[in-house]
């Protein structure tokens, strides 16, 4: 798949013949990116703000804690931190790639649900350090796990043990960010054009990543929840929809920190020309651009559109109706995604890691 680099070879065509829909659309010129510089452009510009600022606000976040159990701070105000740190997990870990992969970085701070008797089990065997957390398990910590705590403690405050444990899932929170944007250091400065395997799996990963974290917000955190809360009868008993949050609103904003990495890594922001080579992130739209599938690109770019828009008309009290129709928006992504953009990526499509959840 290593294509040679042609670093500003320009890809002019946009004709009319076969394209009645863009007729009154002007000529696009969009330099041609290699393996090499769209990796650059992922790991060297993208990822290491994200990783920054994932590593800050998780630092906040164990502050937080700590003013809580010292009485210097209020619940609400752990809430909002815990709600800002999850928000920038989710711009640095959707979609997946190199470190985030490898430390299986998800299932680690982000598995659920949690499960309510180990976590109670587990701040029964009162852990005192991060080290004593490694013997607890990974549906006992992490955000889903103080979620529910912070759920627990709005109707009833927490002990000192209790507040204790909740420091420490935050600290291995923390943890797991410095670790992050450690391991990413290397890859920010790795010289592609000397690693051409590297490059190609690195690309191929990149490009089913994006696919698996689609489909991941799609299926597991909007649809799966659905249609298992219609089909076992707890919607008739009342009960909840078991989202991967607590409540509507975390849910809302979580989806739409997802959604917003996924399209800015899958599309050029609204009337932006493509990046210079090796200089900025390369979306997927501007790499299809710069191969010659204009087309495509538009087509491509207009069925993101069409997400996009469903996703911004959501509220927290939007409808099952509502949300399972932006779940096939979603899946419409998902199929042009699988018959059409990675085979002009030239990235033949595999299994991709989605972290065990």
């Amino acid at each position: 798949m290593k294509v040679a680099p042609i670093p500003l070879a320009l890809a002019w065509t946009l004709t009319a013949c076969g394209m009645a829909t863009a007729q009154n659309a002007p000529v696009v010129a969009a330099p041609y990116y290699s393996a090499e510089q769209a990796m650059q452009g992922l790991y060297t510009h993208h990822l290491p703000p994200l990783a920054k600022a994932f590593q800050s606000e998780a630092d906040r976040l164990v502050s937080a804690a700590d003013q809580l159990c010292q009485g210097q701070a209020t619940l609400s105000a752990l809430r909002a931190q815990w709600q800002t740190t999850l928000e920038r997990w989710e711009a640095l870990s959707t979609p997946a790639v190199g470190p985030l992969v490898t430390r299986r970085s998800q299932r680690q701070i982000d598995f659920w649900p949690t499960r309510p008797d180990l976590l109670r089990r587990s701040m029964e065997k009162a852990p005192a350090t991060l080290a004593d957390m490694e013997r607890v398990g990974t549906p006992a910590k992490g955000f889903p796990a103080l979620d529910l705590l912070l759920q627990q403690w709005s109707r009833k405050a927490p002990t000192p043990d209790a507040c204790r444990y909740g420091g420490l899932i935050a600290r291995g929170i923390a943890a797991e960010a410095r670790a992050l944007q450690n391991e990413l250091g290397p890859w920010a400065t790795k010289a592609w054009e000397d690693e051409p395997e590297v490059t190609t799996a690195s690309l191929a990963e990149w490009v089913n990543q994006w696919l698996a974290g689609l489909e991941r917000l799609r299926w597991a955190h909007i649809e799966k929840p659905i249609t298992t809360h219609q089909t076992t009868g707890n919607a008739a008993k009342g009960t909840p929809v078991p989202y991967a949050r607590l409540d509507r609103e975390s849910n809302l904003r979580d989806w739409r920190a997802q959604w917003q990495s996924l399209r800015t890594q899958g599309r050029l922001p609204p009337g932006a020309p493509p990046p210079p080579a090796g200089q900025a992130l390369v979306p997927m739209e501007a790499l299809l651009m710069g191969r010659g599938h204009l087309a495509l690109a538009q087509k491509w770019g207009q069925a993101l559109g069409q997400v996009n828009a469903g996703m911004e008309k959501l509220t927290p009290r939007s409808s099952e109706r509502e949300l399972l129709a932006l779940a096939k928006s979603m899946k419409a992504v998902t199929v042009l995604f699988q018959n059409e953009v990675a085979a002009a990526l030239d990235v033949p499509l595999g299994f991709s890691d989605a972290d065990g959840d």
